[in-house]
């Protein structure tokens, strides 16, 4: 199926896919392709198929229809990549126009034969005001000096105010080289901006107003564009045939280009690209006005430009402040909303996300009257996508409960669930207990997490340690489930690496001896408060008032 691409003068191009059916274009809205366009005809002209593939045909309208320069009588067929022009609308038979910008390397100029001003320097020189006579050396009235400066003020004010309202960045580079080229008439223009990695720059609007040039690539200097760029300079080659070495090139002599211009989008800070413009079947040569007046408008241009770049950073940013409140709201909905109550066991635990969303995770899930789940687990990463595979962990692991109570079995499906569920570089540090409280007993499964604390209330800590590898690591894992008492007095401590790898300076770290230390001086304290003591020692510590990595901590002291 063939198509013609539409370009309005004004608006947007878009694209019509041609069938089997006559296609008819003008001003009339009964047609197919409807024209908001002063020089069309009601029913300008009609697209029909044919044995050989597509025809146009005028339909006897008063400006004419013209194919590729040359105006229609009757019927013609189409070729791919046909420029048609209906009034002031061209259309592009089955291939769309997208003219490529070269720099071409080795090109020199020489600055006798051509004009380069510091951007700088030409900003400086401000029109003369209205009613200020600017007179020549011998002391006459400077008439055309005086002219010249009240275009460049009328000009200026005209820009500044279609410039005045935001419009999003695609839109306004279109709306500065319209704005440039009904000011300052050129045969091609290019609007370049530097790339993210500011060492390239991209063509971000190509204008082409010759349509003899338009199957042409539009070649520039890159002798040209470092010297703009360098040196923030305006370069005017007034005379292209008198420079030896542009003359020579045979992009120069096939487009014709008698005299061009190039000039830095300078926003009086940096330079974020450059505007190239060239004359061909214009006669009349660039002069140092017009480098002074594009200068200006440039420079106008390229504040403009930044604006709107911040104005829809500020954009995103609010998009994503509040789509980061409502993945906050959405995090706290799946922790715990309050302490579990189940006597004679205190748990209290709570997390701290680093960047408002986080990888760390608890939970508490009822198994029966005297069974209750305790889950730590830490996803590696941080921010939204660990938040988001925390989640999925989250719905499989309460999926599973209460019917599968076989821990080895259970980590080995939850392991092999991650593993097919997220990217490879992403797994979860994860501990699972059981505590029976029927029998005083904490039977748990440990998937590479951080080995949570037992404190006998006589003796030395101990650890819980690993029984198999974090989930998601590599599939078909298997885990081993464990068992110990937990006798009246003990303290068992869940936690995230956030809290032991806390720093001091470069080297320090809280470190799991210190917590160990901590929890037996503060043995004799209720479970919550022992929490909010180690997260305040960990906090004072590091010197810091927020969390420098996800910090969670579970605290499960027996009281009788």
């Amino acid at each position: 199926m063939a198509n013609l691409y539409i370009y309005p003068k004004s608006g947007e191009p878009s694209t019509f896919p041609l069938g089997p059916k006559r296609v008819t274009i003008g001003r009339a809205s009964s047609n197919d392709i409807v024209l908001s366009d002063q020089f069309s005809s009601g029913c300008h002209a009609v697209v029909s198929p044919t044995e050989r593939g597509y025809a146009l045909i005028d339909q006897g309208s008063k400006n004419g229809t013209f194919v590729n320069g040359r105006r229609v009588s009757g019927e013609i067929d189409l070729a791919r990549g046909d420029e048609i022009l209906i009034g002031s609308t061209r259309f592009y038979f089955d291939r769309d126009f997208q003219p490529s910008v070269e720099t071409v390397e080795g090109t020199t100029f020489t600055q006798s034969s051509n004009t380069i001003i510091q951007v700088k320097d030409l900003l400086k020189k401000k029109p003369s005001a209205s009613g200020v006579i600017v007179k020549t050396p011998g002391g006459g009235l400077d008439l055309e000096r005086f002219q010249q400066d009240q275009k460049i003020i009328a000009v200026m004010a005209e820009v500044s105010q279609a410039l005045i309202y935001h419009m999003p960045l695609d839109k306004l580079l279109d709306h500065i080289m319209d704005v440039l080229i009904q000011h300052l008439p050129m045969d091609r223009g290019v609007l370049m901006l530097k790339a993210e990695d500011a060492q390239t720059l991209e063509a971000k609007v190509v204008r082409v107003q010759n349509g003899a040039l338009r199957s042409q690539s539009i070649f520039v200097s890159q002798t040209i564009v470092r010297t703009a760029l360098e040196r923030n300079s305006a370069i005017l080659i007034s005379d292209i045939q008198a420079d030896e070495d542009l003359r020579a090139q045979v992009s120069v002599v096939q487009a014709r280009i008698h005299s061009a211009m190039c000039v830095p989008l300078w926003n009086n800070q940096d330079i974020i690209g450059l505007i190239y413009c060239d004359r061909a079947s214009l006669l009349e040569q660039f002069n140092e006005n017009d480098l002074r007046l594009l200068t200006l408008l440039a420079n106008l241009a390229a504040v403009k430009i930044e604006n709107a770049r911040l104005y829809e950073m500020a954009l995103k940013n609010a998009q994503l402040e509040r789509e980061m409140t409502l993945a906050v709201q959405i995090q706290k909905n799946f922790l715990p909303r309050e302490d579990p109550e189940f006597a004679p066991y205190e748990i209290s635990g709570s997390a701290l996300a680093c960047r408002r969303v986080g990888g760390d995770y608890y939970d508490y899930i009822a198994i029966d009257k005297d069974r209750l789940a305790i889950v730590i687990a830490d996803v590696s990463g941080v921010g939204v996508s660990a938040s988001l595979l925390m989640a999925s962990l989250r719905g499989a692991l309460h999926e599973k409960f209460p019917g599968t109570v076989d821990l080895g079995e259970l980590a080995a499906k939850l392991n092999d669930f991650v593993h097919a569920s997220s990217d490879s570089h992403l797994f979860i540090s994860f501990f699972l207990a059981i505590l029976d409280r029927a029998a005083n007993e904490v039977a748990y499964v440990n998937a590479g997490h951080n080995a949570p604390l037992l404190l006998p209330r006589r003796g030395e800590a101990r650890t819980l340690e690993s029984t198999g590898l974090c989930l998601g690591m590599f599939a078909g894992q298997p885990y081993d489930e464990r068992k110990i008492q937990f006798k009246e007095g003990d303290i068992l401590c869940l936690y995230t690496d956030g809290i032991v790898e806390s720093r001091k300076g470069e080297h320090d770290e809280y470190g799991e001896g210190r917590l160990a230390g901590r929890l037996r001086d503060l043995r004799a304290l209720p479970a919550r408060d022992i929490r909010d003591k180690i997260f305040e020692d960990v906090f004072a510590f590091s010197s810091c008032t927020e969390a420098g990595d996800d910090m969670t901590l579970v605290v499960v002291k027996r009281t009788d």
